[in-house]
């Protein structure tokens, strides 16, 4: 075996060596990441001299620390926490530009959010205290519990209640402050994945959650298997003035693209063949992801209809283009990340005083040409 070394990195698949490539994801293994399933069961990964290993930091932030700490070299994130972590890392005396975290490839071109809770017949089946209606609208908030997610649906949940009036209407932390029956009591709980807000929903711990809007899926597909006859409300932040934004990333330490350029133009192009073939049937994926799980045959059809919204076949959720796809991708191609929607963005996390320190869009980008 020819010894490790920058200027000599494994080019397509030798019998000699392929290298693991260790990439944590910000949540498990669901319908949005769909395109890493499919294009590691299709092999698109060993053709390009990788075997990479994916596993799961829980969320997001979690992600982009370890990816600064220099534990990972590569991984997926919210591209609202990347934008966070830099602008911490500003505040507290970095240089704009440094935070070695970069984002490489823009998978989420359309993320939106939505507020989801029971609805009051499928309370009652379950013997919870009945709201007196569904939760539709902002004002049916006032005086539940609700959790706004972490990422993106947390800052279009502020959003969406400061653009209409709600932002004295929030007690800010339910846990701090006690519950206050004239306000939206914010829960600061450990921020989990959609599975588990279902979960608490179900056991009457929580009246409502925001989460992306593949949310509909997970109770959907419980509907379908654990669940049975499961009806639930939604108020989509896209309807309230949340424009639709980027979502989940591609991140990458800067260094690491640097020294390993063709390692990471490797991976980057294999998800990226991968993109349009899931997009037009994500089932493949879907069920490699599975079965790397260990998951039974219920969660074909929880992911699978996660995965279809995601990939725009559900529009009446999503909007056209689903979260993949959209005019950008059309254009340009697929992982497309333009500083123009970065800099509305930006903009938003001002309008809800997310930032911590000023960024620009390049402060976050890789400027490579992995194509």
């Amino acid at each position: 075996m020819r010894a490790w070394s920058k200027n000599h990195m494994p080019g397509p698949r030798t019998d000699e060596y392929i290298p693991q490539l260790d990439v944590p994801l910000h949540q498990f293994p669901s319908g949005h990441v769909v395109y890493l399933y499919h294009a590691l069961g299709k092999g698109y990964f060993r053709e390009n001299g990788l075997m990479p290993v994916f596993s799961r930091l829980h969320h997001s932030p979690r992600v982009v620390e370890a990816v600064a700490r220099n534990l990972f070299k590569i991984g997926t994130a919210q591209t609202a926490s990347v934008l966070w972590a830099a602008s911490e890392y500003v505040a507290e005396g970095g240089k704009p530009g440094d935070f070695p975290v970069k984002i490489i490839y823009q998978a989420d071109q359309n993320f939106s959010s939505a507020f989801y809770s029971l609805a009051d017949s499928y309370r009652a089946k379950l013997g919870l205290a009945l709201f007196g209606k569904d939760l539709t609208t902002l004002d049916d908030l006032i005086g539940k519990t609700v959790q706004t997610g972490g990422g993106w649906p947390h800052i279009s949940a502020r959003v969406a209640l400061t653009r209409h009036g709600f932002a004295e209407r929030i007690n800010p932390s339910v846990e701090l402050n006690g519950f206050q029956a004239d306000k939206i009591n914010v829960s600061h709980i450990e921020e989990y994945d959609v599975k588990t807000y279902s979960s608490l929903l179900l056991s009457g711990r929580l009246d409502a959650y925001a989460k992306p809007l593949f949310g509909h899926g997970q109770f959907r597909g419980r509907a379908l298997s654990t669940n049975p006859d499961l009806k639930y409300s939604a108020i989509s932040m896209r309807d309230l003035g949340a424009p639709s934004t980027y979502g989940i990333a591609v991140i990458a330490r800067r260094d690491f693209v640097e020294a390993y350029p063709e390692m990471v133009r490797g991976f980057v192009r294999a998800l990226d063949r991968a993109m349009p073939q899931c997009i037009q049937d994500p089932s493949f994926g879907v069920g490699i992801m599975n079965r790397l799980r260990g998951f039974g045959p219920e969660y074909d059809a929880i992911e699978g209809i996660k995965a279809d919204i995601c990939v725009g076949r559900h529009p009446e959720i999503t909007g056209p283009g689903g979260f993949f796809g959209g005019v950008d991708a059309e254009k340009y191609g697929y992982g497309i990340i333009r500083r123009e929607r970065l800099e509305e963005m930006i903009a938003l996390l001002k309008e809800t005083n997310a930032l911590r320190a000023p960024l620009r869009p390049d402060d976050i980008l890789m400027n490579w040409d992995w194509r």
